[in-house]
This record gives structure tokens, C-alpha cells and sequence, in this order.
């Protein structure tokens, strides 16, 4: 009888253990590997560096790094930008505006004469940098 009680406390106690790891690991917040967080953050500040010069080259540049972090993260490649979008909802929480911004960037790359005001482009750039931080990066 006590082994039965005993068995069962331990059983119960490495149960627990488990369900404990399992809440943290999935509650942390998935960074990425040192070189791809370097270059997600150095391509950023170009980006933002560039925005006076040429702000429709910055709202495509940073849809590019949006691309490239999606894929480091859901660790796929050769996927289109709209699938990783997808396959991110739960991960975005900006999922509409970033859907906007990604639209905005097929805008300028495919429509010829594309008409972009300063302030549609700053809302997309909000939006990517938000997506990005949703997605573990830190950019300081």
C-alpha cells in the first residue's frame, strides 16, 4: 500500500515537472540566432536611414526583411511571402496592418505610377517593425 502511494506521489511529481517545462518553453518568446538577429537589426536602421531618400524603396526593403524573418522563424524557405503571412496569424498581432503593408509593397513593385503618400508608407513601416518584434526580434 504505501509503495502504491509512493509510486503514484512520484508519478504525479514528474508529471507535474513536465507540464511545468512544457508552460515555460511555450510561453518564452523565440528569439532568433545571433547572426540572423544582427542582420534583421542592420538591415532595419538602413531601412529606416533610407526612409527621407526614398520611402516606397524602404516600405519593399522592409517587406524583404519581413520575408527573411518569417522564414528564419517557421525554418521554411522558398515559401511566398503571402503563405508565411498566413502561416503567421497567431504570431502577428497586427495581422490586418501588416497584411496592409504587404499589400502596399505589391502596389509599388507592380503597378507602374504608384501613387504613395509619406504617411501610408510610415503606417507600413509600423506595422513591419511590429511584425518583426512579434517574431522575436529586437531591434535597438
Amino acid at each position: 500500500m504505501e509503495s502504491t502511494i509512493i509510486i503514484g506521489l512520484g508519478l504525479f511529481m514528474v508529471a507535474t515537472f513536465f507540464l511545468l517545462l512544457f508552460v515555460f518553453l511555450k510561453s518564452r518568446k523565440k528569439g532568433f540566432a545571433s547572426d540572423t538577429q544582427k542582420y534583421i537589426t542592420s538591415h532595419w536602421f538602413r531601412i529606416i536611414d533610407s526612409f527621407d531618400r526614398d520611402f516606397k524603396v524602404s516600405v519593399m526593403e522592409a517587406d524583404k526583411l519581413l520575408d527573411y524573418a518569417m522564414g528564419k522563424r517557421l525554418k521554411v524557405s522558398g515559401v511566398p511571402c503571402g503563405e508565411k503571412l498566413k502561416k503567421c496569424k497567431g504570431i502577428i498581432s497586427n495581422y490586418d496592418g501588416i497584411w496592409h503593408a504587404h499589400k502596399l509593397r505589391n502596389r509599388i513593385a507592380h503597378e507602374l505610377s504608384v501613387k504613395v503618400d509619406r504617411h501610408d508608407a510610415k503606417r507600413a513601416l509600423s506595422a513591419f517593425k511590429s511584425a518583426l518584434l512579434d517574431l522575436g526580434a529586437t531591434l535597438k
